[in-house]
């Protein structure tokens, strides 16, 4: 039981962070309804593509990154493919993670947002160059402290702003790019396919273990978001309508949000937790992506070396991209589609191939069938985006 509570923990704490804040900016216009219906769908797509994912460990009986999957099921193409997508993905997502995390500070600090941006990259530089254990320690407490801080915040609002009274918004004329935008952005939320190595080693490649933590790793961050937007969204369209404008149209920053919930409540201690819960998702977000590509680039090069590569080149797209917390994670969005489902997918057909035992149900040929046609419309929507 210890061991099935860590490994959902895991995917769990992977997937939580920066959708708290990207969710309630991209699915406003949407109402609260369809809002959350599409959300519940994600559930769906998460789940199934870690299970397609998690399988091809547990056949090929080892914990293997997605490159190293691709070399030995399909070879050197589908390793380089494997390999370019991870730290695509990464460098956007931490790009993605210090703009956010720079336009928060930016309303204490008052600083340049370029500097800040240039100031928490150098300290997350020195924060990688110390030992995985340390950092792994700091980002479970980090985490810890953010649920702590969410159910806190969630019951507050809503027990201030009285349940009964508050008034439901309805979706908007919606347009094709309404959906570009907000596909990519929700199927980022879930992101944790690229930890699921580490649970297959964590659990000694035990398939139900593996199992229900890729079933919980989906569900606990979908309750997590769904409270957080439907509170969010409620909160914004009942007391402040003009700002609740500005989010329809998707001309909101993070700040602003977050600010106007803080002025919104009367409860004092209410005020500063909403600075604090969004500060505490975006670091453990931007700790557990750099961690990863940290590692991978320390195979090859010194801890200074892997510590500038990480986090320069994402820094540059930090402050040359304006708005860069939500454009990104839209193409995020596309990379991830990418590393989640067109090339599992594929290397498990090659799986098929080589082990003839396997049996696969029509309900599964099915489901892999419709994650495909998710994911294509996932990668068109974040290209035309």
């Amino acid at each position: 039981m210890k061991k099935q509570l860590s490994a959902i923990s895991l995917l769990a704490g992977t997937a939580i962070g920066s959708g708290m804040l990207s969710l309630p900016l991209v699915l406003a216009k949407y109402g609260l309804l369809f809002g959350c219906a599409m959300m519940i769908a994600f559930v769906w797509v998460a789940y199934f593509s870690s299970i397609i994912r998690a399988e091809l460990n547990i056949y090929s009986r080892a914990d293997f990154a997605l490159k190293d999957v691709g070399a030995y099921f399909s070879g050197r193409v589908a390793s380089q493919i494997g390999n370019i997508s991870l730290k695509l993905l990464s460098y956007a997502l931490i790009a993605a993670y210090l703009h956010g995390l720079a336009s928060l500070l930016n309303v204490f600090l008052s600083m340049d947002l370029s500097c800040l941006i240039a100031l928490i990259s150098i300290v997350t530089m020195i924060l990688l160059y110390f030992s995985n254990s340390l950092i792994s320690r700091v980002n479970k407490t980090l985490f810890i402290c953010l649920i702590s801080v969410f159910i806190l915040v969630t019951l507050g609002m809503l027990l201030q702003s009285g349940i009964g009274e508050l008034r439901i918004p309805s979706s908007q004329e919606l347009s094709f790019n309404s959906f570009a935008i907000a596909l990519p952005i929700i199927f980022t939320s879930f992101g944790f396919q690229g930890s699921l190595h580490s649970l297959t080693k964590f659990v000694n490649n035990e398939p139900k273990i593996i199992k229900k933590a890729c079933l919980f790793g989906s569900i606990i961050p979908a309750i997590v978001y769904l409270c957080w937007l439907c509170s969010t969204i409620l909160i914004i369209y009942n007391n402040d309508p003009v700002l609740f404008d500005k989010m329809m149209c998707g001309n909101l920053e993070i700040s602003e949000m977050i600010m106007c919930l803080s002025h919104i409540s009367n409860l004092p201690y209410l005020k500063n937790m909403f600075w604090l819960i969004s500060l505490l998702a975006l670091l453990t977000s931007i700790i557990g992506v750099g961690i990863a590509q940290f590692d991978e680039w320390n195979r090859t090069t010194g801890r200074v070396s892997s510590s500038l590569i990480t986090i320069f080149p994402s820094a540059i797209v930090a402050i040359c991209v304006p708005n860069a917390f939500i454009k990104i994670l839209g193409i995020s969005g596309m990379i991830l589609a990418i590393l989640a489902i067109f090339l599992p997918t594929f290397l498990y057909l090659k799986m098929l191939k080589r082990h003839k035992e396997i049996v696969v149900s029509f309900s599964k040929k099915c489901g892999i069938c419709a994650l495909l046609v998710t994911g294509i419309a996932i990668f068109v929507a974040g290209f035309f985006q």
